[in-house]
C-alpha cells in the first residue's frame, strides 16, 4: 500500500509547485525586459543614419523610422501610440513638437524636424566640449562649409550657435538662424574686425574655426 501512495504522493507534489515555477520565470522575464525609457536597440541603430539622409515621413507612412519617431514623442511628453503607423493622432503630435521647437508647422518629418528628434536623444556634453556631431562638421574646410544667414536651418547652425555661446555670445542652440543669432553674429564680426553682416561666409567660419 505504501508503494502506490508514495509516487502519487511525489506527484501531486510535483504538480503543485509548477504554478509557482511558472510565475518565477514569468517574473524574470519581465525583468530582463528593456526600461520604458530607454530606446530599443532595433530603434537606436536607425540612428546611425545621418538625419539628413532619414525617410521624410508624412500622415500615411508606414515604416520601422516612424516608430522612432514615435517613441521619442511619447518620451518627449506627447502621448504616441508606438505602432509605426502614421495617422492624425501623430500628425497632431508632429505639429505640436514642431511648433514647440520653433520648426515649420506643417505635420511633416523632414532634415530640421529629423534635426530636433536626434537631439532629444544625445546625452548632455560637458559644458565645455564641443559635441562629437558638431565636432565632425570640422572636418570640411570653412571655404566648403554652407553660409549661412538669417533663417537658415542646418546642423551647421548648432555648430555656429555653440561656439558663439562659448565665445560669450549668449545662443540658443536650437539650430534655427533666428534674430538672436544674428545679432550675435554681427557681434562677433565686429569683434574679430570682419565685414559685420551678419552673414556667415568665408572669412567668419575661418575666424569660428579660430576659436577651436
Amino acid at each position: 500500500m505504501k508503494k502506490i501512495w508514495l509516487p502519487l504522493f511525489l506527484a501531486f507534489g510535483l504538480f503543485a509547485a509548477l504554478p509557482l515555477s511558472f510565475d518565477s520565470a514569468t517574473a524574470a522575464s519581465h525583468g530582463s525586459a528593456a526600461t520604458e525609457d530607454q530606446l530599443p536597440e532595433n530603434l537606436e541603430n536607425l540612428m546611425d543614419i545621418a538625419p539628413e539622409h532619414q525617410f521624410t515621413l508624412r500622415q500615411g507612412s508606414n515604416r520601422i523610422e516612424v516608430k522612432l519617431f514615435q517613441w521619442t514623442l511619447n518620451d518627449y511628453g506627447l502621448k504616441t501610440e508606438v505602432d509605426g503607423i502614421f495617422g492624425p493622432k501623430t500628425d497632431r503630435n508632429v505639429r505640436q513638437y514642431q511648433q514647440d521647437k520653433g520648426l515649420v508647422v506643417d505635420g511633416i518629418v523632414s532634415m530640421n524636424t529629423w534635426v530636433a528628434i536626434y537631439a532629444e536623444h544625445q546625452p548632455p556634453a560637458d559644458d565645455n566640449e564641443l559635441p562629437a556631431r558638431l565636432k565632425n562638421l570640422m572636418a570640411i574646410a570653412p571655404e566648403h562649409q554652407f553660409i549661412l544667414r538669417e533663417g537658415s536651418k542646418r546642423i551647421e547652425v548648432e555648430l555656429l550657435q555653440w561656439t558663439l555661446n562659448e565665445y560669450g555670445l549668449n545662443t540658443s542652440v536650437d539650430g534655427i538662424f533666428g534674430p538672436e543669432t544674428k545679432r550675435n553674429v554681427r557681434q562677433y564680426q565686429a569683434d574679430k574686425g570682419l565685414k559685420v553682416d551678419g552673414i556667415v561666409g568665408v572669412n567668419t567660419w575661418t575666424a569660428l574655426y579660430g576659436e577651436y
